[in-house]
């Protein structure tokens, strides 16, 4: 018997802010992201509730290295579980120093409240795996899916064998829910914010064999054209909006961005407070930053994409 629980790590006390997976089957428990360093106590407690904890792991699965999904692995790394990355990103948990120092320039005083160090996970500990790659590990497999888009060393992992492949959890690739609503948020990170390779994930995803989609940010996704579908438009409408608002001063850009935002979440009924709990400045400031980078000439070197 099989069983998958999410593990809501309550960051900065907001609910359906940042998830972990547990897997686990009759001979094993396998964890999907292990959330930032400061989670830590909160991961802990939830595996906990499900009998197990972090030096029981028989595997730990990321699905990227952004802190929020990966800023802990050292935490299961140094009790000998292994960490199963992107190839891409298996070489910045060994040896994190410039993703620190990126993540510190960023949330400048805020970064230890937010995150926490990635401390770097011991040799040995960490191995990289491509596309199609398949984990076997506590009685479970697992088939890493590259999801490019969000970031360029992003894997959905596929758990294979159980209610025929019904499960697939998806990271960052099918972007953020709010609890209690279908209305999605984007992260759109510099400096590896690609439209076209998400647009090309969410086509994969949209085909793929699995039947329901589990978020790292808030819950499961069981209708999942209706996601995808939403993202898709949502996507190629921000990336429009913001370029087109890069003549704006910076001082006015935030907020008029948010107020679209708002706009669109009106529309799916989304409670204030709960819209202010999870569009942070920090959202809009990497969103705004991601899409400038991507296209630094605005709807110029947009093209025809949106």
């Amino acid at each position: 018997m099989t069983h998958i629980h999410e593990i809501d790590l309550l960051h900065q006390g907001v609910q359906g802010a940042i998830s972990t997976w547990l897997v686990q089957s009759d001979t094993g428990n396998v964890l999907i992201e292990s959330g930032p360093a400061s989670t830590l106590d909160a991961l802990r407690r939830g595996l906990q509730r499900h009998g197990t904890d972090l030096e029981s792991l028989d595997a730990l699965l990321l699905t990227h290295i952004h802190l929020d999904h990966a800023g802990a692995a050292w935490a299961m790394a140094q009790h000998n579980v292994p960490v199963y990355v992107h190839t891409k990103g298996a070489s910045h948990l060994l040896d994190p120093d410039k993703l620190n120092r990126s993540s510190r320039r960023i949330f400048g005083e805020r970064f230890e409240d937010l995150w926490g160090a990635l401390r770097a996970c011991p040799d040995g500990s960490v191995h990289g795996v491509g596309d199609d790659h398949v984990v076997s590990a506590g009685g479970l497999r697992f088939r890493a899916v590259e999801t490019r888009g969000h970031a360029d060393h992003h894997h959905a992992w596929h758990l294979l064998d159980v209610d025929d492949g019904a499960h697939c959890f998806v990271g960052d690739a099918a972007a953020m829910r709010l609890p209690g609503t279908s209305w999605i948020t984007i992260p759109m990170p510099p400096p590896e914010f690609d439209l076209d390779a998400w647009l090309a994930s969410i086509d994969l995803l949209e085909q793929g064999p699995w039947g329901a989609l589990h978020l790292t940010h808030c819950g499961i996704v069981h209708d999942i054209s209706a996601h995808l579908g939403q993202l898709r438009d949502a996507l190629k409408a921000q990336v429009a909006w913001i370029c087109r608002a890069q003549d704006l001063s910076p001082s006015d850009r935030p907020a008029a961005y948010k107020a679209s935002l708002k706009q669109s979440a009106a529309v799916f009924d989304v409670p204030e407070s709960l819209f202010e709990a999870h569009v942070s400045q920090g959202l809009l400031d990497m969103n705004l930053s991601g899409v400038d980078r991507a296209f630094p000439e605005g709807l110029s070197t947009l093209g025809n994409t949106p």
